[in-house]
C-alpha cells in the first residue's frame, strides 16, 4: 500500500486540499498502474513560522505564500 506524504507551510482552502489529495492519488495510481483505493495521502501543514530558509522563517521573510 503506498503512502504519500506532502508537507506544505502554506494553509489552504478545505477544497484546495481536497483537489490536491485526489489529484495526487489518481497521477499515482496512472502511473504505478494501480488501483486508487490502495494508496494513502498524509498532508502535514505546518505553521509558516516553523519552516525556514537560510535561517529565516517563512513567516519573517516577506515571501508570497504561493512561492
Amino acid at each position: 500500500m503506498p503512502l504519500i506524504q506532502v508537507l506544505n507551510a502554506s494553509p489552504a482552502s478545505t477544497d484546495k486540499k481536497r483537489q490536491l489529495l485526489a489529484a495526487l492519488t489518481a497521477t499515482y495510481a496512472e502511473v504505478m498502474e494501480i488501483r486508487p483505493d490502495t494508496i494513502r495521502v498524509i498532508l502535514h501543514e505546518l505553521p509558516r513560522e516553523n519552516w525556514s530558509v537560510a535561517g529565516i522563517t517563512l513567516a519573517d521573510s516577506g515571501q508570497n505564500e504561493s512561492i
